[in-house]
């Protein structure tokens, strides 16, 4: 038997709310398929065994507070395809097999060992995130020397506040000093870094970003509509599994994804791709936004010939 207890419930509530972003009610009760009153009740229930669950503007988020347990978090952390994924895997659990009790004593044991979080950065990780991790815990600047960035097409230094690890340590989420905004940056791309006497000047502005379906990061303020058939379906959930979430069928065959994106470059990669498997509704941007990758592809095709 297919195991919905109340427990794999909550646990599924928690990966999901320790997450990058804040999540609304709606966004949590449609993830665990509950009422609104379970909702709240669950809620209760992570206050009084201690979780730091906070609400605001009608979102919600678990927070860690301790420095040494945002390592931990960042080196257990789970992106919202995989808290997906997982939570499918919960709830295959048969409770007779004893698979869920296992799993809890092999994390239990492990956020036991005092020394995991130094072992894992002194291991696995360069000097690089040191220096990052150091300054978070200092709250100060830092000068990233000679970031290549791929969005710019740029190669300069950055002067930035970070306060956020993601990806096991390989980016971090910083405030750019320079720009006034919150950006991602990708260790790898950094070539070296200085650490600086500045202390933060723009805490309350820090702010991560949430990501889209596609992996793309941002405010989640388009909307794309689409109509796929059969294989476009298939292949949409392989690459990209938290889009099962949005799909509806609307006949045999046929199906309609309605999400807020955060770019339209991801989505149309994937039109793009399958172009003759899917028909476009909207919006009016992504409209524009593929007839304009049409008309370039149409360019090149007559520059060639």
């Amino acid at each position: 038997m297919l195991t919905d207890t109340k427990a794999h419930r909550i646990l599924r509530l928690i990966l999901f709310l320790s997450n990058a972003y804040h999540k609304t009610k709606e966004d949590c009760t449609t993830f665990l398929e509950i009422k609104d009153t379970a909702f709240y009740s669950y809620c209760n229930t992570l206050k009084e065994t201690g979780f730091d669950l906070h609400q605001k503007d009608g979102r919600y988020w678990i927070d860690y507070p301790d420095e040494d347990f945002r390592i931990l978090q960042n080196i257990l952390h789970f992106s919202d395809e995989e808290t997906y994924l997982l939570s499918k895997t919960i709830d295959l659990l048969n409770e007779k097999t004893g698979c869920s009790a296992r799993l809890k004593n092999k994390l239990t044991a492990f956020l036991n060992q005092e020394k995991t979080i130094e072992n894992y950065l002194l291991k696995e990780k360069s000097a690089k995130v040191l220096s990052i991790q150091n300054a978070l815990k200092q709250k100060q600047q830092i000068l990233l020397v000679n970031y290549s960035s791929g969005n710019s097409e740029t190669v300069k230094n950055r002067l930035v506040e970070p306060f956020e690890f993601k990806d096991d340590f390989n980016l971090i989420w910083a405030f750019d000093t320079e720009l006034k905004q919150n950006r991602q940056f990708k260790i790898c791309r950094i070539e070296d870094i200085i650490e600086s006497p500045l202390k933060w000047e723009y805490e309350q502005l820090h702010r991560s970003m949430p990501v889209d379906i596609f992996r793309n990061t941002g405010e989640l303020n388009k909307t794309i509509e689409l109509t796929l058939n059969l294989k476009a379906r298939n292949l949409l959930i392989e690459e990209y599994p938290l889009a099962e979430l949005h799909l509806t069928r609307i006949k045999p065959n046929r199906f309609e994804l309605r999400v807020e994106v955060a770019k339209y470059e991801g989505p149309a990669r994937f039109v793009l791709g399958l172009a003759e498997n899917i028909q476009v509704h909207g919006d009016k941007g992504f409209h524009d936004f593929i007839r304009l990758k049409f008309e370039k592809i149409s360019r090149l095709r007559e520059i060639r010939s």
